[in-house]
């Protein structure tokens, strides 16, 4: 499977934030990696959330998609913030 481009990504927005909040993860950003999203991962919340999003959204959208949680010890460029755009003119 292909990495997901930032446009399917960035196209998805909505879904991603729906997702990511059943999942713990929130203020999602592009990374400088192809299909690489930056998310923060709410307090106490297992990493293991973290991998069943990526495995849901990659089936969602037929592309692969890794995040890379903020926190220490990673070091991780983000290049724009992915809005959730719902309800935008």
């Amino acid at each position: 499977m292909r990495p997901a481009t930032a446009t399917k990504l960035r196209a998805n927005a909505a879904t991603i934030h729906q997702l990511g909040r059943r999942h713990g993860l929130r203020s999602f950003a592009l990374s400088t990696e192809p299909g690489e999203l930056v998310a923060t991962l709410d307090t106490h919340r297992p990493y293991f959330d973290i991998t069943s999003f990526e495995t849901d959204l990659s089936g969602i959208l037929g592309a692969l998609v890794e995040v890379a949680p903020r926190g220490p010890g990673v070091d991780v460029e983000e290049i724009e913030p992915l809005n959730d755009l719902r309800g935008a003119a």
